[in-house]
Order: C-alpha cells, then structure tokens, then sequence
C-alpha cells in the first residue's frame, strides 16, 4: 500500500512538471450538449476540436454544425443503445425488444437501483466493476434481433442528411450484464453458432459469440454509415464494459474509437493502469483495420454532491500519464462538467489549448 501510495505521488509530480501548451495531443473531443452559442465558444477555449451530442433533432444539429464551423469544431451525433425512448416514437405498436437478464443480475439491478448512498457503494456505472456483481441500470436494446439494426440504420440516415455534420458515434453498444444478452432470440441465435463449434467450452463459446456479434453490429452500421455518405468519419466509445475482453476496440472498423483510459468513480485508476491501457489503446489501434485512430476516455464529473471530484493535480497525472503511454486523442465525459469548473478548464487549456497565431 505504501509502495502503490509513493508511485502515485511520483506520477502527480512528474505531471505537474511536464504539463504545457499543446502536450502532444492533437485531438480532444467533448461528449456533451447544450445551446450552441453558448457551449461551442466556450469549448474552443478550452481546446476541443470536437462536439458529441446525444440529440438528433436535424434543426439543433444544423445550428450545432454552423457555430461550430466558426470556431474549427466538428459535430458528431451519437446513436445508442439505450434509446427506447426513439424506438417508441418510432415504432409506437412494436415493443422494444430488450435484452435480458439471468435471476442472479436481476437481483443485483434491484440492490444497485435500491441503494441511495453516496458513491452508490462504488458501483460503476457500467465501468469495470468492483461490487461482484454489477449490471447496467439503463435498459439496452438487443441487437440480435435484426429490427434493431433496421432502427439504427434509420437513425443514421436521418442524422447524415444535417450538411456538413462530421459524423455519427456510437454509444452503449454493450451487453447490460457486460457479458451477453439471455433472451430467447439471442440464446437460439448463441446455440446454434455453439454447435458448429462444438470443442469450445460452453463459458468460451458465450463469450466469443458475445464479443463476434457485437464488433459486427458496430461494424455493420460503421459500413451502412459510409455506404450513405462516404465523407462521414465514425467515433464510438466502447461502453459498457466487456468483462471477457475490455479493451476490444481496435476490432472495430470505426475512425476514432475510444476506450477508457480513466474512469470516474473510486477507487480511481492509478497512474500505472491508465498508462498501461494507453500503450494498448495506441499501440494496437491498427492491428485489424488500418483507418482506425485511437483515443482514450477520460471521465469528468464535477458533482461533489454525489462522487469526489478529480482535482487540478488528479486530472493533469491522468493526462499525462495518456501521454506516456503514447497517447495523442483524448475523448472526455462530459463536456459540460469540464467548462462549468474553472480548475478542471485550466488544466485541459494546458494540454490541449494551441497559441493563436497573429492574422
């Protein structure tokens, strides 16, 4: 414990003493919403060159597109998983088809909803767990079943006609019990492909069939994004966690795809962790597809009234350290909690911010 305590004080240090304008990043993207005029000049002083919003109202987003060309920002709009509100809308006589859980997560759902505490006894939020059985609070679409994908690719479309929009994110594209999905459909769809693999152990099998069909929903609709507007650039945050393998990202044939390098909530990764997935979220970005960029996800919430807030020298050792690690694009959650605290914007304007040069 001493050792570990020593380490993380000789990380913060040695960040303190690196840290300076423009740091080797060449990419910081803000997820986030808010009225353009307001949230897009703010963002540009900090030094974000990117905008995702969850919002697909054409109208926003054309606003959100022309502010943002005035101060060298580009829009995403993101789709996600969790979106049954839109499906509702959308298909207001067909239930959401949602995925499903097994008794033992149901349960953990009903102690993770009940509790009120603080820090919610340090469950994650869909980050790596630390209870021992943790599952994701927001239902979640299932995407075995082939409609899903139909309703993405409309929400794609309709996104793509905004002019000018940089592209589409893709968000909560996970499992809810960060594994597999259990419901009828999904388990038929598991055995069959099980039993033209029938040497893999039964844990194995779920877990390659789990990880197989979720890089192909995202790759699917990273393809269909393409087909309609071949100028569109793809970004995604690879969340929830994937227990068998968490940093699955560079299997996905997206343009910027970002995985978590430092998370929320305590305990708090350490300097060591976010450097080490840093090596491996640049390091391999391009072992299966060669458009792929890297980018590391760092999470921001300034709401001392729910979760300790990460202060000047906790965020510039969490930078830096993506730095070490041979990191160049960062992607932070939220944008909104970055500019509304003075601290938390000082530190990324010396990362990130780039002199102005006289016209």
């Amino acid at each position: 414990m001493i050792l570990k305590y020593i380490a993380s004080c000789v990380c913060i240090a040695l960040a303190l003493n690196s840290a300076q304008a423009g740091g080797g990043f060449v990419q910081l993207t803000g997820w986030g919403s808010g009225k353009p005029e307001e949230i897009v000049p703010q963002a540009a002083e900090v030094g974000f060159n990117e905008i995702i919003v969850w919002n697909h109202d054409t109208n926003y987003l054309a606003r959100l597109v022309e502010v943002g060309k005035r101060h060298n920002i580009g829009v995403y709009s993101c789709v996600f998983l969790s979106d049954v509100k839109d499906w509702q809308k959308r298909r207001p006589n067909i239930a959401p088809p949602l995925q499903e859980m097994n008794e033992q997560e149901n349960a953990a759902l009903k102690r993770i909803e009940a509790d009120k505490s603080k820090g919610k006894s340090r469950y994650q939020y869909g980050g790596e767990p630390v209870q021992p059985v943790e599952v994701l609070t927001s239902p979640l679409l299932c995407f075995h079943d082939p409609e899903v994908l139909a309703f993405f690719k409309e929400q794609i479309r309709d996104i793509l006609a905004v002019p000018d929009l940089k592209g589409v994110a893709f968000d909560y594209f996970g499992y809810r019990n960060y594994w597999c999905c259990r419901c009828a459909r999904s388990m038929a769809a598991f055995e069959a492909w099980h039993r033209q693999r029938p040497a893999l152990l039964p844990e194995t099998a779920s877990a390659q069939f789990s990880l197989a069909t979720l890089v192909d929903f995202n790759n699917t609709l990273a393809r269909y994004a393409r087909s309609i507007q071949p100028a569109a650039k793809v970004q995604c945050h690879v969340y929830p966690v994937f227990l068998p393998e968490p940093l699955y990202g560079n299997r996905l044939d997206v343009d910027y795809c970002g995985q978590t390098a430092a998370w929320y909530f305590e305990p708090l990764w350490s300097c060591e962790k976010i450097r080490d997935y840093s090596r491996i979220i640049f390091g391999q970005e391009k072992k299966h597809f060669r458009r792929a960029e890297g980018v590391a996800l760092v999470g921001v919430y300034n709401r001392p009234e729910l979760y300790p807030v990460k202060g000047r020298e906790r965020l510039t050792m969490e930078l830096q350290a993506i730095l070490d690690g041979g990191g160049d694009r960062v992607q932070v959650c939220s944008l909104n909690d970055v500019l509304k605290d003075e601290t938390t914007r000082d530190v990324f304007k010396r990362f990130f911010k780039k002199p102005q040069t006289n016209k």
